[in-house]
């Protein structure tokens, strides 16, 4: 069906292969994962098997009229019309017949839950949102091959169980599943490939899962945190709206220095929202957002890391901010502090910072977002779905960023679909439904 033969890819500026010499088979109905820490070459992989990325070295082999569908990491990467409505109409294969097209639409849009979203922008949806439309859109292509980059990353628990039904659907209909993850999904898998620096080395073997205990660990080992007297942030009866669709109503809430707060909440019931109005980037319809700072200022970490990119390296990215937000220091102080804010997160300053960020991968490019956090030190710090798409080492490098900035007297709000992802990293956690806080 797909073989791999040798498959090496180089990207510019990096000093190594993203893939070296890789071959895999993948078989009719077979279910492959593909299981590795961040950066060690999955979406490559996926991208390679896909024929969308190019190989230095090596060849891909396709059997007959194959059709591969894949579901990028970031939903916002295959997602191009202007409604939703349209981004399923053009993703039914063009030979389908018209009247068929139209009950596999409908179908789609019952299964993936998307019949209040036809009319609204793909890329003005939640996140769990977007990555719903991107499985229909996969879905709707029948693939013989389907490619998918963590694709629960994103999801609550009941858009994960349909995700995990539908592609079961499709492999029990034959079609084969390469689905890469940091090593916690593998189980739904038939056999597993673990890659490391863009080698295979070793099969049927899987990563193990960060837990609870290890992130807490990595949080404060041994001593319990005190809160330093103040409140950083307050909401008053704060609401928000977009046109006529109330997406908060009433918040009231306060974050003093050195606590963290995390809020759960489902796909869009209104999380990144409440987020950029506590930062200042809406301001609410109805009550009031009060923030008590001095010059550490705000910083708000989306989603989607990329979104914030700009820059051609990521010591360009990271000295950007760091030279506004501490006015006066020299450009030596700022290298200074860019290589320790790398290696607060885990990353090697000699591998990283002369790369585009925009070569990481989804969780190498979360870290160095976290590097930013590290070097701006802001006196408010909010983070949306983190810990999303992160192995264990970017766990334990988001653990120690929350753990820097509460110990230096900053607040943290934390917004996530998973309660385990703010197991040990939270003092208290509050739940977003229907629009208030509880």
């Amino acid at each position: 069906m797909l073989k791999l033969r040798d498959a090496t890819v180089v990207f510019d500026g990096a000093r190594h292969p993203a893939l070296d010499r890789v071959s895999l088979h993948i078989r009719p109905a077979s279910w492959t994962a593909i299981a590795g820490a961040n950066g060690s070459g999955k979406s490559t992989l996926l991208g390679a098997l896909a024929g969308v990325v190019p190989l230095r070295h090596g060849m891909l082999e396709r059997t007959g009229a194959t059709r591969a569908a894949l579901l990028h990491q970031d939903a916002d990467n295959q997602l191009v019309a202007t409604s939703v409505r349209h981004e399923l109409a053009l993703s039914v294969p063009l030979e389908v017949a018209s009247d068929t097209r139209a009950s596999r639409i409908d179908a789609a849009v019952e299964r993936f839950d998307l019949a209040r979203l036809l009319d609204r922008n793909p890329h003005r949806l939640s996140g769990g949102e977007k990555q719903r439309l991107a499985c229909a859109s996969v879905w709707l292509e029948a693939p013989d091959v389907l490619l998918l980059d963590e694709p629960l990353a994103f999801l609550d628990a009941d858009a994960r169980a349909r995700v995990v039904a539908f592609v079961r659907e499709l492999h029990a209909g034959g079609a084969a599943v390469v689905w890469a993850t940091p090593g916690e999904d593998a189980t739904l898998a038939q056999d597993v490939v673990y890659l490391q620096n863009g080698r295979v080395v070793a099969r049927d073997v899987v990563a193990e899962a960060p837990d609870a205990a290890s992130l807490a660990e990595a949080r404060a080992p041994g001593t319990a945190r005190s809160h330093a007297s103040g409140v950083v942030l307050c909401a008053e009866h704060a609401s928000f709206a977009y046109a006529e669709r109330t997406v908060l109503e009433s918040i009231d809430l306060e974050v003093a220095k050195g606590e963290c707060v995390g809020v759960v909440g489902k796909n869009a019931a209104g999380k990144s929202t409440l987020l950029v109005m506590l930062g200042g980037a809406v301001e609410p319809r109805a009550g009031r957002v009060v923030r008590t700072l001095s010059e550490g200022g705000v910083l708000y970490l989306p989603q989607t890391p990329e979104r914030m990119f700009f820059a051609e390296t990521v010591r360009e990215e990271i000295a950007f901010g760091t030279k506004r937000a501490r006015r006066g220091i020299d450009d030596a102080r700022v290298v200074e502090i860019s290589r320790d804010s790398l290696r607060a997160v885990g990353l090697d300053p000699a591998e990283t910072m002369g790369r585009s960020p925009f070569q990481l991968s989804f969780g190498e490019m979360r870290r160095v977002a976290f590097a930013i956090a590290h070097a701006l030190a802001p006196e408010l710090l909010l983070l949306d779905e983190p810990a999303s798409c992160l192995d264990r080492a970017g766990r334990v490098a988001l653990a120690a960023l929350v753990r820097s900035r509460l110990d230096a007297g900053a607040a943290v709000v934390l917004a996530s679909h998973d309660p385990a992802h703010l197991d040990g990293l939270c003092d208290r956690v509050l739940t977003l439904e229907g629009g208030r806080l509880s």
